[in-house]
């Protein structure tokens, strides 16, 4: 209760007057009834989290698309690494560098469809697949991903079967971190993981050229 006043003037009061019955007349006008005014103050308080999300534009994952994140992944997949070196972080990048040879394989899947699709200037599925087969790095290529995806093949597109002969980690010639290194044995050479995905690269964008679709 925060102020009395004469329910006629408006003169103020003594609060004291609101708890009795017998009150003198107000003194400007004689009036005994009374108004109360009272304010409440409420005190809240509000906590709460705002997410914030982002939807890309393109949503396709066709063959262009996969092409261009396949470059990015090569980067990421070859570059030296700054964190300590343990055995997690060495198989970990091995797992990062098998995945890479598994979705660079499959570009072959999303040219197929835009194949079919008449989308790649008369390119046919069997001009695809024969280019795989007669690329020895593709070939190579195609074999690391089923071997990696399957355990085990039961034929191969390279004539050999890659073994996967040691993984390990070692630090960079250019000092700058330290490096995965994956020894494949296939015939009689032995090949290094990350030089076998910069080569398997490097195959595609010669035969995406020579098609003309890029």
């Amino acid at each position: 209760m925060d102020t009395v006043t004469c329910s006629n003037c408006g003169a103020s009061r003594s609060p004291k007057l609101s708890a009795t019955l017998d009150r003198p007349p107000c003194p400007h006008c004689g009036e005994t009834a009374l108004r109360f005014s009272v304010s409440i103050e409420v005190s809240m308080s509000f906590s709460g989290q705002l997410l914030a999300g982002l939807v890309p534009g393109n949503q396709v994952r066709d063959w262009k698309q996969r092409w261009s994140q396949l470059q990015k992944d090569l980067q990421s997949v070859v570059s030296p690494r700054t964190e300590v070196m343990t055995s997690e972080s060495i198989h970990g990048w091995a797992q990062q560098l098998f995945s890479f040879f598994i979705n660079a394989y499959h570009l072959q899947d999303a040219l197929i469809v835009a194949a079919s699709s008449g989308d790649l200037r008369g390119l046919k599925r069997d001009d695809i697949e024969t280019a795989i087969t007669n690329d020895p790095m593709l070939a190579l290529l195609a074999d690391l991903a089923n071997l990696d995806k399957h355990c085990r093949l039961t034929k191969t597109r390279s004539g050999d079967v890659p073994v996967i002969q040691r993984i390990s980690g070692v630090d960079s010639a250019a000092g700058n971190g330290w490096l995965l290194s994956v020894k494949i044995e296939h015939g009689t050479v032995t090949l290094d993981g990350l030089t076998v995905a910069k080569d398997a690269i490097a195959a595609w964008q010669e035969k995406l050229s020579a098609w003309g679709i890029l």
